[in-house]
Parts: structure tokens; C-alpha cells; sequence
């Protein structure tokens, strides 16, 4: 059943559930504009409010892991810690006081200058062709845990199953970017979506929320409305994939 939650509130005791044995509950968090745009100049952090950001960071909150595409931690300085009143109710929970935090990249060519690889205080990961070449992948485990994927096997299935059953992830926020989305969503990895609408319009022919080829008439997914929160005139909405 659809509900209407005052955003004062909204997330503040969001849970999820664990996934399946081969891959955690996994979760997309976006925002787009009201014509439909995920980026602006290729950032999504223009886009947002303060409070989009501060029911992103409650949504993190919850979640054990936290995966991003390599493009969007180009595109954006991500800091993936939660403030001290998030952390303080992950510990009272008996979790860490922030997430795992992870990139994926086939090339292993990442930005180590980013607050993500300086900040301290949360396990940080990094998934990585094999193919890719050693003196990158060396440079990565200077800063990170990285994991090693093999180029012959789908990259995605194996970041799920190590989520899983090497990091003990249960439940895994995605933070793009939008190609990371459509590729987790056409593979039957995602289980709900939280959506921002944010009252603006950008025009141009700038990046929805997934990239890549459409999904025949037999894939095309679809959602069930859970929850709707409105402030101002910003739409902050919950849908799980049914």
C-alpha cells in the first residue's frame, strides 16, 4: 500500500532486509529533474537539495555496502561517511559506523587524488578488471581492498556473490552511475528504487537515470509505488520492483 510520510521522518528507521545467498538486497538511490535528467554538466549534485542529500545519507545509513560506478566518482568528489548522529545509531545497531564503501572499474583508471581514497573512519573497496594493468592495480591497493575480477566471467555477478559472501554485505545502496543502474536492473539484481524528483528543468539531452541499450517489450521492469514524501515542491518516492 502507498503512503504519503512526512519527510521530516522519512528513512529514519528504513531497514532491508538480506538478499539471497549469491548477491545482497540491492538498492538504487537517484535524483533526476522534473524532465527527466540525472546529471546537469555531467553532475548530479547540482541537481539536489539539502534535503535530498540528507535522506541520501539516511538511506546510506542502512545499507551494509555501498556500490558506485567508476564515471560518477570521476564526475563527483564522493564522501560516503555519515554524519555523527548516523553513525551513532549504526553502532547502537551493532554495525560500523559507516557502510563499506565500493568503485567498480574495468580499467582501474581512478582519481586516487578523490576525498573517497583519503577519508578514514569506513572499509574501502575496489573491484577491478584482471585485465587491467598492474602498475594501476598496484597503485589501488596502496588505498584500498581490492578485489580482482575475472575479464571471462559477468563483472556484476561476481562484485554480487564477493558483496555476499566475502564482505558480508547484506544489503547494497547503488549510487550510479546510470549505465551501472541499467546493467544491475536488465540482470534482475535490483530490488527497490528510491527516486528524488526534483522541481527543475535542465533541457538538453543530458543522462537519465540509466544508459545503454533499451530492454525488449519481454525485460521492461516494473515498480510498485511503497512510499511518497513531498517537501515543498520536491517528490521523494519509493518503489519496489515487482
Amino acid at each position: 500500500m502507498t503512503t504519503l510520510i512526512d519527510p521530516n521522518i522519512l528513512y529514519l528507521d528504513l531497514a532491508f532486509p538480506y538478499g539471497p545467498d549469491e548477491r545482497p538486497y540491492v538498492v538504487i538511490n537517484m535524483i533526476a529533474t522534473a524532465d527527466g535528467k540525472a546529471t546537469v554538466a555531467g553532475r548530479s549534485s547540482t541537481i539536489g537539495s539539502p534535503l535530498d542529500r540528507l535522506m541520501m545519507r539516511r538511506i546510506r545509513a542502512a545499507a551494509d555496502g555501498i556500490l558506485t560506478g567508476a564515471g560518477t566518482l570521476r564526475a563527483e568528489n564522493i564522501d560516503p561517511t555519515l554524519p555523527p548522529n548516523l553513525q551513532q545509531r549504526r553502532i547502537a545497531q551493532g554495525r560500523s559506523p559507516n557502510p563499506i564503501a565500493a568503485i567498480l572499474s574495468g580499467s582501474g583508471e581512478l582519481p586516487l587524488e578523490r576525498r573517497f581514497f583519503s577519508l578514514a573512519g569506513f572499509q574501502r573497496v575496489v573491484f577491478v578488471s584482471a585485465a587491467a594493468p598492474s602498475a594501476r592495480i598496484e597503485a589501488l591497493k596502496a588505498h584500498a581492498q581490492v578485489f580482482l575480477l575475472d575479464p571471462g566471467r559477468p563483472a556484476l555477478r561476481q562484485v554480487m556473490r564477493t558483496f555476499r559472501t566475502e564482505l558480508g554485505v547484506g544489503s547494497l545502496l547503488v549510487e550510479g552511475g546510470p549505465r551501472l543502474n541499467a546493467e544491475l536492473i536488465h540482470l534482475g539484481y535490483v530490488d527497490e528504487l528510491f527516486l528524488t524528483i526534483a522541481p527543475k528543468i535542465v533541457g538538453g539531452s543530458g543522462k537519465t537515470i540509466t544508459e545503454g541499450t533499451p530492454l525488449r517489450d519481454d525485460q521492461i521492469r516494473r515498480l510498485e509505488l511503497v512510499s511518497v514524501a513531498t517537501q515543498g515542491s520536491e517528490l521523494f518516492l519509493r518503489y519496489r520492483f515487482v
